[in-house]
């Protein structure tokens, strides 16, 4: 990062106002309050205000205020505004409905803009009035071409808090250095409001800078539509306007042009856990890794259109044979798949394949798999084709330390995620839990658990193990919060623990180590290849174990069985060295921030498609 010291880059904060004075004087008192930054000044535009903004604005001290007398725009007012400043001075864009929360909001604008060389916009997360996220970062729909802000509606809970490299980023609060005004321009005057934002980002990006959103100090609070609504204006006759300028310039470049190479990706998107949610995040990765896809049911059937409007979207697209086919699916489907080159991509969690399996991968030009484990499995199964490991990954933007915590009580937790099922062992988690702690030992087990079996209730099932009395133990059964609040569950606990028979990857586990638990898991199958001594507390097996008695499915395969007394041992480890499991768990977070990325999977995934293509 570039050293700036105390001889930062003078800046410019340039505000547009129309009328909503009481906005505007919210606003200017917060800069004025909270802005530490040695040299900044403010320049504010005033399109045309009828409400007693000039004549408040002109009794300020220390500012610059340009009267345009009627509105005209908001992209030709800023760039009246940035007309206005120095040639040196580096420009802030805001919106007169943006409140600063933190002092060093302006410096950790200028840090990251100044973090590499080629950096030409900087934005911020912003959030509301209620702690509810309105932007961080920003994309356009490829087909619809409707802007759309990221992590739109989320509970605030720190998600995003590195700096991201985006597609975009709104206008309401923006960085812009002085050498991309240089190189890009100003903003499009053509868009009299909205796309200006859009339009100025990609802009950048086609000149070959960047755009960056930063977490690096806590989200302003932006009050959204002020001048629309305050000076009743016809936001859809405005907006439509601008989005024919758009489209004209933009449509071609963003379906086309943007992407290095495409493929068609065959799986599913509406189950509520496994393939299923993989593909929803790889399938938004891989888009913006710059592969256009284009989707197809693996096993033919009829979907609803996805609530993720990117993705809703991407399957509108044109399949073509003649591209890669990725099936992301169970290896029994296969077989649907028909293309130029095939690729089959699956998992499964036991010593082998059933027959079906094996046809299908055999079937396919090429095989993925998750982990290493899986290479042996489905070699000593019969697989021929090549087969190359592609891991998954986690978004680290919403699983990280630095997430907010909700914690249910001061005990230790012990925290488990995982689908009811024999696979995962509950039944020697649960005994374990108890075997090992008194009633009066300072520890909670919380078991967050997915039921898919209306004939299984959960509860039911723990009373039936007959477990004697001992510390407390709390179950979510299907428990209703978004996806964007796991990283919230796993920082509440103080320990992940899941002892399971088998693991074609080991999600839940992963996703535990990046958001910082120590995580006590069985250190066969697909964790191994993440979950080391160094960086959490592997479980010792008892041996292999038959599949078949617990689930039909897995006739003459095997899993492992996890060592119970190395469990117990495990579980007391933590409670009793809780300094070593910290320090553990924020060695896992930083291993899979360097090497477990969703980012990674899908470059991964793209380089592999780009030698094909």
């Amino acid at each position: 990062m570039a050293d700036l010291g105390s001889d930062r880059r003078p800046v410019a904060v340039v505000i547009l106002t129309w009328n909503a004075l009481a906005f505007t004087q919210a606003c200017l008192r917060a800069l004025r309050e909270r802005t530490e930054h040695p040299a900044w000044r403010l320049i504010v535009v005033d399109n045309g205000s009828t409400d007693g903004t000039v004549e408040w604005l002109s009794e300020l001290d220390k500012l610059t205020l340009i009267r345009n007398g009627r509105n005209l725009g908001f992209s030709r007012g800023c760039n009246i505004g940035i007309a206005a400043c120095t040639p040196e001075e580096d420009v802030v864009l805001m919106n007169n409905d943006v409140i600063v929360v933190d002092p060093k909001w302006l410096t950790g604008l200028q840090d990251t803009a100044y973090s590499v060389g080629d950096v030409g916009v900087v934005g911020t997360r912003i959030v509301d009035g209620e702690g509810t996220v309105i932007h961080t970062g920003a994309f356009m729909q490829p087909v619809s071409l409707r802007g759309q802000q990221m992590a739109g509606e989320e509970l605030f809970v720190n998600q995003c808090s590195r700096d991201r490299d985006v597609e975009s980023v709104v206008f309401a609060q923006a960085y812009l250095r002085r050498d991309c005004i240089r190189e890009v321009g100003l903003l499009d005057e053509r868009l009299f409001a909205y796309f200006e934002d859009s339009d100025y980002c990609l802009r950048v990006r086609r000149a070959g800078l960047k755009v960056l959103c930063t977490g690096g100090f806590r989200p302003p609070v932006h009050f959204q539509s002020t001048s629309t609504s305050e000076n009743r204006v016809d936001f859809w006759t405005i907006y439509d306007r601008s989005q024919k300028v758009f489209r004209a310039e933009w449509a071609e470049w963003l379906e086309e042009e943007r992407y290095d190479a495409g493929v068609v990706w065959n799986s599913v998107l509406h189950q509520p856990l496994g393939y299923a949610v993989q593909s929803r995040r790889l399938m938004t990765s891989l888009h913006f890794a710059g592969l256009k896809l284009a989707y197809r049911n693996a096993y033919g059937l009829a979907e609803e259109p996805p609530d993720d409007l990117l993705l809703s979207d991407l399957i509108k697209r044109r399949r073509r044979s003649d591209l890669v086919q990725v099936a992301l699916c169970q290896a029994d489907a296969f077989g649907r798949v028909n293309g130029r080159y095939r690729i089959g991509w699956t998992m499964l969690e036991v010593t082998g394949l059933p027959p079906e399996w094996v046809a299908g991968c055999n079937a396919m030009d090429e095989v993925w798999v998750p982990a290493r484990f899986n290479v042996e499995t489905f070699r000593s199964s019969g697989v021929r084709v090549p087969i190359r490991v592609m891991p998954f990954g986690v978004d680290v933007d919403y699983l990280n330390p630095d997430i907010t915590a909700f914690r249910p009580s001061s005990r230790f937790t012990f925290l488990s995620v995982f689908e009811w099922g024999e696979r995962k062992a509950p039944e020697l988690l649960l005994r374990a839990y108890i075997d090992e702690f008194k009633e009066s030992d300072d520890v909670l087990l919380v078991l967050s658990v997915f039921n898919r079996d209306p004939t299984i209730e959960v509860r039911a099932e723990i009373a039936k193990l007959g477990l004697p009395p001992g510390p407390p133990v709390v179950v979510l059964t299907n428990p209703r919060f978004p996806d964007h609040q796991m990283g919230a569950l796993y920082r509440s606990a103080d320990c992940f623990v899941l002892p399971t028979r088998g693991e074609g990857w080991g999600m839940p586990v992963l996703e535990a180590m990046a958001c910082g638990l120590p995580a006590i898991a069985t250190g066969w199958s697909g964790p191994a290849d993440f979950l080391t001594e160094a960086v959490g507390y592997p479980l010792e097996t008892a041996g292999l174990v038959s599949a078949e008695a617990r689930c039909p499915y897995y006739a003459g395969f095997q899993w492992a069985q996890p060592d119970y007394e190395h469990l117990r041992s495990r579980m007391r480890q933590v409670v009793s060295d809780p300094t070593e499991a910290r320090r553990r768990g924020l060695a896992a977070a930083a291993e899979v921030a360097s090497q477990w990325t969703l980012e990674q999977a899908a470059d991964r995934v793209r380089e592999r498609i780009l030698e094909l293509s």
